[in-house]
């Protein structure tokens, strides 16, 4: 069953007769109706992959004497539809007067962005991403869940120093294997897996060892930082940026991750200081990833907008 965006119903009355405008949004179709006592006198719609997904909708009814009624339909305002009547030109019905029935800039950019994302060759990126990636993904996430199990039966130290063992050993397999387990910046991610466990070990206690993930998340937004404002993101960025299956901007990608790496330090600090070791655990393990997630999608749109965006 298609799903329904928005569903517009107006009446107005022309020469004492009652007609009825019905215009419905889905997600990939669109259609209106125009009827006279229950009747259908005028039909329009825009099917997936018409030229133009954005016309208004033109409901032409010639009346039996011999006049023709044009009902135009399309955005009043950003929530809701309009209609505009005319009879032999002249309008005769205005749900909204003098606004004009028209999509704004903002909306066709948004379009050609989706039907370039849905062309052969970025389906094609696609899926060649996802299928270069899908390992370090699931590793990730694997590490993520080993690490809250291991930290709540063994203690944070023990969580910290077997990541970094992990880590090193994940970096073995994969030189042998040649399989990306760990994503472009491996060798990033191991050096701060090991800072992590130099840390826990010196410091062994827990409620200190809970701030490692604020103090590494600053050092690791500064080479981010330094990589996007020194060197235009050609360093880090530019490894991170070959993952993606469209063109980025490095500079914004590299500033972007510097900025997302010091609000995630933030919200660390913050849980530290308002939650107890066990609630901090489940919010950096679980709850943090999707306001990260935000962020990142957030800045991955203006990545994409940047003026020196490029395929990696």
């Amino acid at each position: 069953m298609p799903i329904r965006l928005s569903r517009l119903n107006r009446t107005f009355t022309l020469d004492g007769q009652t007609l009825a405008v019905e215009h419905e949004v889905f997600m990939d179709h669109s259609r209106s109706a125009l009827t006279l006592d229950g009747q259908v006198v005028a039909r329009d719609g825009i099917e997936k992959g018409s030229k133009d997904l954005l016309r208004n909708h033109w409901l032409v009814w010639t009346r039996p004497d011999g006049r023709v009624l044009e009902v135009e339909i399309g955005p009043a305002t950003t929530w809701s539809y309009g209609i505009a009547a005319r009879l032999d030109g002249e309008v005769v019905h205005e749900s909204h007067p003098g606004s004009r029935l028209a999509y704004g800039p903002g909306m066709q950019k948004f379009v050609d962005m989706a039907e370039a994302s849905n062309s052969a060759e970025m389906q094609a990126r696609s899926q060649a991403a996802w299928k270069r990636n899908w390992p370090s993904l699931a590793t990730d996430v694997s590490l993520g869940l080993i690490f809250f199990f291991v930290a709540r039966e063994y203690g944070l130290v023990t969580a910290a120093v077997g990541g970094a063992g992990a880590g090193l050993a994940l970096w073995v397999v994969q030189r042998i294997t040649k399989i990306d387990l760990l994503g472009g910046l491996a060798v990033f991610g191991i050096a701060m897996s090991l800072v992590s466990a130099a840390f826990a070990l010196i410091f062994q206690d827990d409620r200190i060892i809970q701030h490692r993930s604020t103090i590494l998340g600053v050092i690791g937004a500064v080479p981010f930082l330094l990589d996007g404002w020194l060197g235009k993101g050609q360093k880090l960025a530019a490894r991170l940026a070959r993952y993606f299956a469209f063109d980025v901007d490095a500079r914004r990608l590299a500033i972007g991750m510097g900025l997302i790496g010091l609000v995630s330090a933030g919200m660390n600090a913050t849980a530290v200081a308002l939650l107890s070791r066990d609630a901090w655990l489940v919010f950096t393990t679980f709850l943090d990833v999707p306001i990260v997630m935000v962020l990142f999608l957030s800045m991955l749109w203006w990545v994409r907008k940047g003026p020196e965006a490029r395929a990696y």
